[in-house]
């Protein structure tokens, strides 16, 4: 687990061709509606209506479009041009403005005090997939005045067997983290956890195959008595000092 690092996946050309669409974003699907409505809700507690946001790890926009679609001014940072392009392709065909910039989000990250230049950070489906998880919060936490929210899948969910399971048949497999051990890394770089909410008892990737928004709305209702082993984490935190 130690050595995971899949930036090389998520920086192919080729792989911007259907990722849109193996991931139903820009559709009305339950899992991105319920994402976003997360980070746009807890955005808006940290900042209020107004403000500046750099989503890490931005993808093809989910996030950031959301965002720039509320007004704030918003920073897509990720590690691949392809993806870039099209979430500034997005932008502009909605006649928004969202700047793009191409970086490492741990190589990247400073080694000194920087000033922060934006309100909040955020970061969705990332965390799992670097190969030094503190470092990323740490640059997260470097480029926000007040705020970081960010989500990582659970260890204490059947998502622990599932990457076993795709490190035997040569699947891509990403970390699972501590509820505690995730708050004790945002704790360490100044930051108080204002809200730590676990989602989707069912796996992300049968809601996103069964496409109904409805039917996965009546799904998660009615197991929401097991939420304690729910797939994912979204936490919000707020700078302290």
């Amino acid at each position: 687990m130690d050595s995971i690092d899949n930036k090389a996946n998520y920086r192919s050309r080729t792989l911007v061709t259907d990722y849109d669409a193996k991931r139903r974003i820009g559709e009305d699907d339950y899992v991105n509606s319920l994402e976003v409505a997360y980070f746009t809700a807890q955005v808006q507690r940290l900042t209020g209506p107004t403000g500046s946001v750099i989503d890490m790890g931005a993808g093809t926009g989910k996030l950031s479009l959301a965002f720039a679609r509320l007004g704030y001014a918003v920073t897509a940072f990720d590690q691949s041009e392809a993806m870039l392009e099209r979430l500034d392709a997005k932008a502009r065909a909605e006649g928004l403005t969202i700047a793009c910039r191409l970086g490492d989000i741990v190589a990247d990250a400073p080694q000194d005090p920087v000033e922060p230049a934006h309100d909040v950070a955020v970061s969705s489906r990332v965390l799992m997939h670097v190969a030094d998880p503190d470092a990323m919060i740490g640059h997260m936490a470097a480029l926000s005045r007040k705020g970081i929210v960010l989500d990582a899948p659970r260890r204490a969910s059947p998502n622990l067997l599932l990457v076993k399971a795709r490190a035997l048949t040569g699947g891509e497999v990403y970390r699972c983290f501590d509820d505690r051990a995730l708050a004790a890394s945002v704790t360490r770089q100044g930051f108080r956890t204002i809200d730590a909410t676990p989602m989707f008892t069912l796996p992300i990737g049968l809601h996103l195959a069964l496409g109904n928004k409805a039917l996965s709305t009546t799904l998660e209702r009615g197991l929401s008595v097991a939420r304690g082993v729910a797939s994912t984490l979204f936490l919000a935190a707020e700078r302290t000092g």
